[in-house]
């Protein structure tokens, strides 16, 4: 199974089922990664920075682009947590800004732990 690594202060990394998408991972791994319209791609705040492992992501599809296009998401390498699929080990990088609130980092460091 692919390894997922969250960069953040609250981040976690484990292994993961191959085709779930980032957000999906986060959740599984107990790491609450922000995702305001609940995973439609039409907000930006589940992205993630790809620091390692791009190449074991989905292809980008129009949606996706759209609004990181619009979202000015190009540079460093963005992606959108909720339309990202792991195929392979990738590390992301959760920005500071998109910090989890309080209650929701205390239950993540109570979760299970990889």
């Amino acid at each position: 199974m692919p390894r997922v690594t969250f960069i953040h202060p609250d981040g976690k990394s484990g292994e993961v089922p191959e085709r779930v998408t980032l957000l999906d991972a986060a959740e599984a791994l107990g790491f609450p990664l922000k995702h305001d319209c609940g995973g439609s791609a039409s907000c930006s705040t589940c992205r993630v920075e790809v620091l390692m492992g791009g190449e074991h992501l989905s292809d980008i599809d129009f949606e996706e682009q759209d609004l990181l296009d619009r979202e000015a998401l190009t540079e460093p390498y963005h992606r959108l947590g909720c339309q990202a699929m792991v195929l392979g080990d990738v590390v992301v990088q959760v920005p500071e800004d998109r910090d989890v609130p309080a209650a929701e980092s205390r239950e993540a460091s109570n979760a299970v732990k990889n």
